[in-house]
């Protein structure tokens, strides 16, 4: 879809980037969740994709990498998620979900206009998401819930 978009002067805005939040400190180092744990339907089908792409101990591999790079540049997990995903060819913005008066982190995703992701950050990325399994091969070009 990126070369699509490229090619044709076309920008994407990305939703879900931060996996309902699972793409956070908050997930760093715990058990894998229980469903009564995701206590919303984003937050169940965000995990069915984790199954899908490589479970939970790849996550995790994940989200430390990402911990070291944003503790790095002093910002948060999200934060280096959304600038990697704004990195991305075609991508004009990041959507970032809030839940007002649960959760907002304006100003925690304000800081992720304020590094750039260097050639040794990349590179420990996509070391982990080589790992993975190739989601759009497994479920198409997007999930059950759009058809």
């Amino acid at each position: 879809m990126a070369a699509f978009c490229r090619d044709h002067a076309v920008t994407l805005l990305a939703y879900g980037a931060l996996l309902g939040g699972l793409l956070s400190e908050k997930y760093l180092g715990r058990p894998e969740p229980t469903r009564p744990e995701l206590n919303t339907a984003s937050l169940q089908k965000y995990k069915n994709m984790i199954d899908a792409w490589g479970g939970w101990s790849l996550f995790q591999e994940l989200l430390g990498v990402l911990k070291s790079i944003a503790d790095k540049y002093r910002v948060s997990i999200a934060n280096v998620g959304a600038r990697y995903v704004l990195d991305r060819p075609a991508v004009a913005g990041v959507i970032i979900g809030a839940r007002l008066g649960v959760a907002q982190h304006i100003t925690d995703n304000a800081q992720v206009f304020g590094f750039a992701l260097d050639a040794d950050d990349l590179t420990a990325i996509e070391t982990v998401l080589a790992k993975s399994r190739d989601l759009v091969r497994m479920i198409g070009d997007c999930g059950d819930e759009y058809r």
